[in-house]
């Protein structure tokens, strides 16, 4: 058996083999898990833009058989909807009847299980040109021909799609839910389902989508909550998760060479950070990269078609080049580990016809020019030579070379929900030696470190005590005017000396507070205490014009009576720490909770699209069904779909 692969310093592969039974224990290393679920590969070689192996689906009650492809980006079912007008486009060039070339048609209405649900955009990548409509809706959802070759899922979203465009149905991977009106009702997707229903031991999956050029055809591979280890080289490199579930498996490309017989040739090196999309076939690179793959290999853009077509002579001088693309991985810009995927010049040469090249086939190169930096893909050509596992628990995956070698047989491990560390679940030798070498043993320079910390901490407590010791024993410092002593009963003696206030001044600040025999020293001034009691307080001293005030020497005394005024009348705001006073009223613009519509989004992007005229779709054949049209919505507006993990509301299109 290959050595378990390592995804991160904490992220060590452990499972069962693949030979149990769906639903069955494994274990390993005293771990009992549940045996990973292996998708069927279709056994077809199909595609408008390249040869892709698919996958089988077992969809509604009774079950129709469909192929789709698996989405890494996505997180729901699609099926084609046999039933719309034009769902074979003859106009575009695709054949009349379809059905096979498509993957197969689904058909709601022969369903009982179906629930229809709401009308919507399929929103997936329309920023790279992708479009289309869905009828959704819940119903019974299966791997494989038959219940014998993969789980089957009650109530699981599917949508019935018209999409030129998006020529296959899919099976979305991602553990997100969809949100089709609000947050309080998340529905779960299929990957999501199989976790929460026992049925796999993680939330992960692995994929690869297999290489029609690689020996007699090698199919994909689809895996939840395991990987198969005989498919790839294992590496080190730690790829984690971004905080946007709508692109999340993100990696960073450090480099592209194109290695040929005269050289090297570098095609990309400054990193930038690419997104992993196995639901569309190119690598969407930024411009000036793509310019250095024009130079290398004499490609030419086709404004009319948006592709770089290949005729016969560039397709000659390609095969005699022979080039190989290394393109260098690493999980962030600079720094850490990287790891290399070889993909050679078989990879990139892919046909296409109609619909996406209407009314004809030619072969091209799977590469298109991205001005925008978020948009930047490795799509299912890069992953005819890749596997990716996915581990969402941790928010970690690994990509990794593939290896093509029919000797091998399968090796599937399952995968934790809790990865050990790759301490405690090394090999069982390797660990226990090591853990008993680490425990009986310190070394020397460990030692010294714990003896000088612990005299640099004695030495902080002498200061310590030093310090308090010296500011107890400091002489207090003697007012410098002069104190007059008050006692607590009700005469004041005043000091002798220069107090601006005589014994009769005096007794006006007089007030009796309770105490025993205790004394009030004021120094110099008179001090007025809070308290919530009569006071006479003196008032501006009256001259006589000579001079001299009148009386005995001083003002007035007139007796005041002091009320507390409430803070509120006084115009004072209650306001935080650092809050700046707005004339005293609550800017209330500013407040933001969780019922308002002003939260940041955590994803900076939504799901759902823009631009797209409904009316350019007819579904529904004349002489079949009517029960929906995007032309006549059952709604005032066709919905949008967000992940659960985004804060912020977009209002519905308005028709």
């Amino acid at each position: 058996m290959r050595s378990l692969l390592k995804i991160s310093i904490t992220f060590v592969f452990l499972g069962g083999v693949a030979t149990a039974g769906e639903g069955e224990l494994v274990k390993r290393d005293n771990v009992t898990l549940k045996a990973p679920i292996v998708a069927v590969p279709s056994q077809h070689w199909e595609g408008v833009d390249g040869k892709w192996s698919t996958f089988e689906l077992r969809v509604g009650t009774p079950a129709q058989d469909v192929r789709v492809l698996p989405a890494t980006s996505w997180q729901e079912t699609w099926v084609v909807y046999g039933a719309a007008a034009n769902v074979c486009n003859t106009s575009l060039g695709v054949s009349s009847n379809c059905n096979e070339a498509r993957g197969g048609f689904f058909d709601s209405a022969a369903s009982p299980s179906w629930e229809a649900g709401p009308q919507l955009y399929l929103g997936l990548n329309e920023q790279l040109g992708y479009e289309g409509l869905g009828q959704y809706g819940f119903d019974t959802v299966g791997f494989g021909f038959t219940n014998n070759t993969g789980p089957t899922l009650k109530h699981q979203i599917v949508s019935e799609m018209i999409s030129d465009t998006w020529f296959f149905g899919m099976l979305g991977l991602g553990f997100q839910p969809t949100n089709f009106s609000n947050y309080a009702n998340p529905q779960p997707s299929f990957a999501d389902t199989l976790w929460s229903n026992g049925n796999i031991s993680s939330m992960s999956w692995s994929y690869t989508a297999g290489a029609y050029y690689r020996l007699k055809g090698v199919l994909g591979s689809l895996i939840f909550g395991g990987y198969d280890a005989s498919r790839f080289t294992p590496n080190d490199v730690i790829f984690t998760m971004t905080s946007d579930n709508l692109r999340d498996i993100v990696v960073t490309i450090r480099s592209i060479t194109s290695t040929t017989a005269s050289g090297n040739t570098t095609l990309m090196s400054t990193p930038e950070l690419a997104y992993i999309d196995s639901s569309v076939p190119e690598l969407w690179l930024p411009t000036e990269v793509c310019q250095q793959f024009e130079k290398a290999f004499e490609l030419k853009w086709d404004n009319s078609s948006g592709l770089y077509l290949i005729n016969s002579t560039t397709h000659d001088n390609l095969l005699k080049l022979n080039p190989n693309i290394t393109i260098t991985l690493a999980n962030q810009k600079t720094g850490g580990p990287t790891t290399e995927i070889v993909l050679p010049y078989a990879s990139f040469n892919l046909n296409v016809t109609s619909p996406i090249l209407p009314n004809r086939t030619s072969q091209y190169f799977p590469l298109k020019q991205a001005s925008d930096s978020n948009l930047y893909t490795l799509g299912r050509a890069f992953l005819q030579e890749a596997y990716i596992t996915t581990h969402y628990n941790s928010r970690t995956f690994n990509v990794s070379q593939c290896v093509f070698d029919d000797s091998l047989l399968p090796d599937v491990l399952a995968l934790p929900s809790i990865l050990p560390t790759s301490t405690s679940s090394s090999s069982t030798n390797g660990t226990k030696s090591s853990s008993k070498a680490h425990h009986n043993t310190l070394a020397g320079g460990a030692i010294a470190g714990i003896v000088i910390g612990v005299l640099a901490f004695l030495a902080l407590i002498f200061l310590a005590i030093l310090l308090i010791y010296r500011r107890r024993n400091r002489p207090a410092k003697r007012p410098s005017t002069p104190i007059a002593e008050i006692d607590t009963g009700k005469t004041v003696e005043p000091f002798k000396g220069s107090s601006a206030y005589t014994a009769q001044q005096a007794s006006g600040f007089t007030n009796e507070v309770s105490g025993q025999d205790a004394k009030v020293e004021i120094q110099g001034n008179p001090v007025m205490h809070p308290q919530e009691l009569e006071a006479e307080v003196p008032i501006t001293p009256v001259s006589n014009g000579n001079g001299r005030d009148s009386g005995n020497g001083c003002g007035n005394l007139n007796p005041v009576k002091e009320t507390k005024t409430p803070m509120a009348e006084l115009s004072v705001g209650e306001r935080g720490l650092g809050e700046s006073w707005r004339g005293g009223e609550a800017n209330e613009e500013h407040i933001v909770s969780p019922n308002t519509d002003t939260l940041p989004s955590m994803m900076g992007r939504e799901r759902g699209g823009d631009g797209m005229d409904a009316r350019a779709y007819s579904p529904v054949s004349e002489g079949t069904r009517t029960s929906w049209s995007p032309g006549a919505p059952t709604t005032t507006s066709l919905g949008r779909r967000q992940s659960k993990f985004e804060e912020r509301w977009s209002s519905e299109r308005e028709r």
